[in-house]
């Protein structure tokens, strides 16, 4: 209630602290990381096939993850089930059930066995990949929680909800350290979705037509960009210089943060459900009325699935795509 709201009304000492250390080691790294030695060339993106399908949920929108480095996809049904996949042995490992009605987002925690996902139920939760249990239940927002991320430190779980309010919350405890309303978003039904930049520092949201950026310490609200369309999805590039941006009439925009402005707009001709950039930032998937691949250089197309998909995430070196469809399916694209 309001009581929590006001006692997490800015970060402590402690986690500031926290957040630019983790992103002055980040940083640091990020202008001249080279991509892995295994790292999926154009060409091999371009010529992905089929490798396998799995009826995973029940019918609607499903989101999906994939793990940073391990062979492991996370996907959440409008069916309120969170499944954990393994795409060596392409098999369901594990169907978890807690959300009441649908998933709206799960992620991969990059180095520890966790997933944490968003509902429809107004709840954040947590789980154990390797006990594949929940482990927590965050109950951080009075309405749908549209979006989570989880912070780069690895420590917290960032999310964002049809409320108007996005919040920090610390993992481990479950307890909510900063919450942030912003009044404007109520008026187009609160939140959208959101991501957490690559470096951790700021906060992409989607409201209404517009794409809002946050500087997380200091809770303002630093750049807004106008979508022209209802925001279905956004995504930060890993090399932390692009933001692409999903509207709901089938624009997919690619936007410069150290512009701020708009460099690129693809018409997918359908709403864009989910875009996401591989770890590498070389490519970009889209999902909508087919399964769409883009490199990052000139925006070029390198390939489109006839499948329509809800979700899409790259693998680890861009090895694979995982795209989550309508129908509850799952489908990994990838070199034969």
């Amino acid at each position: 209630g309001a009581v929590a709201g006001a006692a997490a009304g800015e970060l402590s000492a402690a986690v500031v602290a926290k957040f630019d250390a983790t992103n002055k080691e980040l940083s640091k790294g990020r202008k001249k990381r080279p991509p892995p030695p295994d790292q999926a060339s154009a060409e091999q993106v371009a010529a992905y096939s089929k490798l396998a399908s799995s009826a995973l949920h029940g019918k609607g929108s499903v989101c999906v993850d994939s793990h940073r480095s391990e062979p492991l996809v996370a996907t959440g049904g409008a069916d309120g089930v969170v499944c954990l996949y393994d795409t060596a042995q392409r098999k369901a490992l594990s169907k978890m059930k807690g959300h009441d009605g649908a998933v709206h987002r799960v992620r991969l925690h990059p180095r520890a066995a966790v997933a944490v996902s968003a509902g429809a139920d107004a709840s954040v939760r947590v789980w154990s990949t390797e006990e594949r249990t929940e482990t927590a239940k965050m109950a951080l927002h009075a309405a749908a929680v549209t979006d989570v991320s989880i912070h780069p430190t690895g420590d917290y779980a960032v999310s964002a909800s049809a409320d108007g309010s996005w919040k920090v919350a610390d993992l481990s405890s479950g307890k909510c350290v900063l919450s942030v309303e912003d009044a404007a978003s109520l008026g187009s039904g609160g939140f959208s979705c959101s991501e957490i930049h690559p470096d951790g520092l700021i906060l992409g949201t989607g409201t209404g037509t517009s794409a809002k950026v946050w500087d997380i310490k200091s809770r303002a609200n630093v750049a807004s960009f106008d979508v022209e369309q209802p925001v279905s999805c956004l995504s930060f590039s890993e090399n932390g210089f692009y933001l692409a941006t999903g509207g709901a009439e089938g624009a997919l925009k690619l936007w410069d943060l150290r512009k701020l402005k708009n460099i690129h707009t693809i018409d997918v001709g359908a709403p864009v459900r989910s875009a996401a950039f591989d770890f590498s930032g070389q490519f970009l998937a889209a999902a909508a009325g087919t399964t769409s691949l883009y490199e990052t250089k000139s925006w070029a197309s390198l390939a489109q699935h006839k499948a329509a998909a809800s979700g899409v995430s790259f693998g680890a070196a861009a090895s694979l795509l995982a795209a989550a469809g309508l129908d509850g399916k799952l489908t990994l694209y990838g070199s034969a």
